[in-house]
């Protein structure tokens, strides 16, 4: 590994750790992480984002991703609102 390339990753590692700490990520596990970081994908690629959306991207299972969003939501780092279109779905909201 050059040097200048093992420069780089580990900048980019500390800006990652810097936004982690930003948005109280830390403790959380990196599954959790990746789920909190598909919901924030969604909602700036498509605008919105639902519990189906990050179930379908993530790959993890309903229960997964269920639980997680519970404490995120629980943690006040994503609200959770009934959709006004279909009352069995979800939307996501990413608290500021």
């Amino acid at each position: 590994m050059s040097s200048s390339y093992s420069k780089n990753l580990i900048s980019i590692l500390e800006m990652l750790w810097n936004i982690e700490k930003d948005l109280n990520l830390v403790a959380y596990n990196e599954t959790e992480k990746k789920i909190y970081y598909m919901i924030a994908w969604k909602i700036s690629s498509c605008g919105s984002c639902n519990m189906s959306d990050v179930i379908k991207s993530s790959g993890f299972s309903r229960s997964t991703v269920y639980k997680t969003v519970k404490k995120f939501e629980c943690d006040n780092l994503v609200l959770v609102k009934q959709s006004l279109g279909d009352k069995r779905e979800f939307n996501l909201i990413l608290a500021s």
